[in-house]
């Protein structure tokens, strides 16, 4: 997950990180996952915290959560507005919205980045603090073009967990042994396994002869991950990892496929969880 590139706008922007709104006003989105949806269906849980002018605009109908898609490597963008109104629930303006997203179709990485929009023309009013706004805006004339982006998240990988959970780095610098290859397990952009891969491997998987041994390998690379998630005390405490994305869905999935998981000690068993679960496309990143 990339963070939200800096903009220059003349209205205020709810963006993680940013310095429009006070706290704790915050525009927040999370993953969903329901069995009966497709593999190319996504969920994205959008909520909005606080008494703040994005919350205003959404509950008047003159602002949708919608989601931008794009695979940046071949100019592909559109955007989903979410069909249905949000809902006011213990103080979060929340709406749970489905996008189609087939991964498949292309060859490079497909993001989507959730926002919030302007459906309408907001005509300037004075910012006060009331809107939740920073006292940068405070007593600013505020306005908002039809759609506009008026909050906005950081962008999202549209891969399965086990696609994002998995990436593959190549090694060239002679630390590994020819055709092998070390898991290594990092907390960053929701938890992923890092999958050093000696060179010649590596570039046998990018080409394979066989796509059986490559997804082999990629098995086995999985599994040898999963073994992290068994041996290691610090994930038996699940305050310990329930915040990191990939890791919180891919709970989600086998307690959906009742697998045992790796709070379940000796039942949950890595290599089986791994090729019941076999990845058939990953991340590749060069050195």
């Amino acid at each position: 997950m990339n963070d939200v590139v800096p903009r220059i706008a003349t209205y205020p922007i709810m963006s993680p990180n940013g310095l429009d709104y006070a706290e704790p006003h915050v525009y927040e989105i999370e993953q969903t996952r329901n069995p009966e949806w497709t593999k190319d269906t996504i969920g994205v849980l959008h909520r909005v915290r606080g008494d703040n002018l994005v919350a205003e605009l959404l509950m008047q109908g003159r602002a949708q959560f919608a989601c931008t898609v794009v695979a940046p490597w071949c100019a592909y963008r559109r955007v989903e507005v979410a069909a249905t109104a949000p809902e006011d629930v213990d103080g979060s303006i929340k709406l749970e919205q489905q996008i189609q997203i087939a991964t498949e179709q292309f060859s490079h990485p497909v993001m989507f980045q959730p926002t919030v929009i302007a459906s309408a023309e907001i005509e300037a009013f004075t910012g006060t603090a009331s809107h939740g706004l920073d006292e940068l805006w405070i007593g600013e004339e505020v306005g908002f073009p039809m759609a506009s982006t008026i909050a906005v998240q950081s962008f999202w990988n549209a891969k399965t967990t086990m696609q994002s959970i998995l990436r593959l780095k190549r090694i060239s610098d002679g630390s590994l042994k020819r055709g092998s290859f070390e898991v290594k397990d990092v907390p960053e952009e929701g938890f992923y396994f890092l999958v050093e891969v000696e060179a010649g491997l590596f570039d046998s998987l990018r080409h394979p002869a066989s796509f059986q041994h490559r997804d082999s390998i990629y098995t086995m690379a999985l599994s040898q991950g999963l073994s992290i998630l068994h041996r290691e005390d610090r994930f038996s405490d699940r305050e310990s990892w329930v915040d990191q994305q990939n890791l919180k869905l891919l709970f989600q999935m086998l307690k959906e496929r009742n697998v045992p998981t790796w709070e379940d000690g000796d039942e949950f068993k890595p290599n089986q969880v791994a090729a019941a679960f076999h990845p058939h496309v990953l991340e590749k990143e060069q050195e």
